[in-house]
């Protein structure tokens, strides 16, 4: 699939998430990778989480900004079929 030219009219690529799923097991996972005993604290979490929210959501934005004329046109399309 091409990240930067995502085809709106087929049903797979539109049916792709924009922003990356985020549960518990995979947060509890890096914390157990990524985050040593000594700083296993509330504040190295939430530092961590944060981190890791801030990258999906600027990945997604980047997903967003080149795909927006791909949106603009279907909704435009969409909107005169009704």
């Amino acid at each position: 699939m091409n990240w930067n030219n995502v085809n709106l009219e087929d049903g797979y690529e539109r049916d792709q998430n924009i922003l990356d799923p985020y549960n518990f097991d995979v947060l509890l996972l890096e914390i157990s990778c990524n985050i040593r005993d000594e700083n296993l604290n509330a504040e190295e979490i939430t530092k961590h989480f944060n981190e890791i929210l801030n990258s999906k959501i600027e990945c997604a934005k980047e997903v967003f900004r080149d795909n927006l004329k791909n949106i603009v046109k279907q909704a435009k399309k969409e909107r005169n079929q009704k």
